[in-house]
């Protein structure tokens, strides 16, 4: 990953901290910073994914995401829907929702997307931001290991069914 590319997602980053870090906290999220983190990535990590996607001539790889993302959401809840499981942290009354990861997959959409897309160098920084956001869930009593594990995974089978690799590509942030 140059330098550049590396730039270009610590400003990514740093833009949706600042908005969420503007945003008011409940009571359990100020107590909880690893879990706003973990809120913070699920975003930053597509986010970023598809703003490579949109440096790219052509509209392929937005194509791609786009398809990407909407079978992966709509995979997550109907699977949420449909399993109710009770997350670690349930009290009578709560939706039964924990299976799998919303989040973890948001997150690992963009790390799978990048890496399949544009090559694991690329991809090494997002998989860590995607890996620190199940942790968070799991951290922050939401889900099981089990629910960030299928997250991911259900991502990562989008990503091989909708997504080409781009060979011979400069993207405006390396030039």
């Amino acid at each position: 990953m140059s330098y550049k590319t590396f730039h270009h997602f610590l400003r990514v980053l740093f833009i949706l901290l600042a908005m969420l870090t503007a945003m008011p906290m409940n009571q359990a999220e100020a107590a909880n910073p690893l879990q706003r983190v973990g809120d913070v990535l699920q975003i930053a990590v597509p986010v970023y994914a598809f703003g490579l996607a949109m440096n790219e001539q052509g509209h392929e790889g937005m194509k791609q995401f786009a398809y990407t993302l909407i079978s992966s959401q709509l995979t997550v809840h109907i699977l949420k829907v449909t399993t109710n499981q009770k997350r670690p942290c349930y009290k009578e009354g709560d939706k039964k929702n924990s299976f799998p990861s919303g989040h973890t997959s948001a997150a690992f959409l963009g790390a799978t997307f990048i890496h399949k897309r544009y090559g694991f160098k690329k991809a090494i920084i997002p998989y860590g931001a995607a890996i620190l956001t199940g942790i968070s869930r799991v951290q922050a009593k939401k889900h099981h290991v089990r629910d960030v594990i299928v997250g991911a995974l259900i991502s990562g089978f989008w990503t091989a069914c909708f997504v080409d690799r781009k060979d011979n590509l400069t993207l405006a942030v390396d030039e």
